[in-house]
């Protein structure tokens, strides 16, 4: 019976100069694209504490906000929104 062949060896590959900066300007685009997500996030969050009376689901209906109602709900623990209630809402005073 004919015996099974070893295991090869693997090259081991070198990255071109060309590559690896290519692959430096993405990593940097990476850490610039979450610190500006960040700060977009962080805007939202305060949009809600400055107005208690906004209902996260309405600021999720937006077309300019890129997050659902999950994320922004998660967005508003993260950056410590109060809880909006309803019931205690600013109403104008009749006169």
């Amino acid at each position: 019976m004919p015996r099974k062949p070893g295991a090869q060896p693997k090259p081991t590959p070198k990255l071109s100069e060309e590559t690896r900066a290519a692959i430096r300007e993405w990593e940097r685009y990476v850490e610039q694209e979450e610190a500006l997500r960040k700060r977009a996030q962080k805007a939202l969050a305060d949009e809600l504490i400055a107005d208690p009376d906004l209902p996260v689901a309405a600021l999720a209906a937006l077309p300019e906000v890129p997050w659902g109602i999950g994320t922004l709900r998660i967005i508003c623990a993260e950056y410590g929104v109060p809880p909006r209630q309803p019931n205690k809402a600013k109403r104008p005073e009749a006169d």
